[in-house]
């Protein structure tokens, strides 16, 4: 997979990026700026193509998940995640996932689905993939995570059972429910710096 790395202070916390549909490894650059500015950066370009656009994990549609296509590209992104903190000597504990949309989707399933020292999560407008998850104990994982009551790209139900997905397996979960549809608000970036800043940092 296509990544950027940059090798922030050591007293600053490491976020690893997963962008929406139709970006790429530079397109939460700034967001990851704002939230921490001295951070360790990792972010990844989505392998799949969609009508020319980036994305994690193929679809049949608008909703209708490939769920081969989400099990290959999760498996391949967690290698991937593994291999570049394996070469850069950075424990997979002290990343914290930040991802928007479709970047938010496959960071929620990898948290859910396998038994990883991933941890931390900042999930912008992520959504349901309807997967029945393995039932384990994340008491050690902290998710912020933003949602919109007005998004016309996740339902109210779809967000509803992620959270539920997270709330069954213990997560500790801070909400953040926005009133401006799909896109990244200020207020809601704002509030993820906050929660992030209240982190340890590694």
């Amino acid at each position: 997979m296509e990544y950027f790395f940059q090798a922030g202070k050591q007293t600053s916390r490491n976020l690893l990026l997963l962008h929406g549909t139709g970006g790429d490894e530079y397109s939460l650059l700034e967001t990851a700026q704002f939230l921490e500015p001295d951070a360790t950066i990792l972010s990844f370009r989505g392998s799949i193509k969609e009508d020319g656009m980036n994305r994690f994990f193929r679809r049949n549609g608008l909703n209708q998940f490939d769920y081969q296509s989400l099990a290959e590209e999760t498996a391949l992104l967690y290698h991937e995640i593994s291999a570049v903190s394996q070469k850069e000597n950075i424990s997979l504990h002290d990343w914290v996932i930040v991802g928007y949309s479709n970047g938010a989707n496959i960071a929620a399933h990898l948290l859910l689905s396998r038994n990883t020292e991933l941890r931390k999560g900042i999930l912008f407008h992520p959504m349901s993939l309807n997967v029945n998850y393995p039932a384990k104990i994340m008491t050690d994982t902290q998710i912020w995570l933003s949602y919109s009551k007005t998004d016309p790209i996740v339902s109210s139900i779809a967000i509803t059972n992620l959270i539920k997905d997270f709330e069954m397996q213990k997560a500790h979960l801070t909400l953040q429910e926005t009133f401006t549809g799909h896109q990244l608000t200020k207020a809601e970036l704002i509030a993820a710096k906050s929660w992030l800043s209240s982190l340890s940092v590694n």
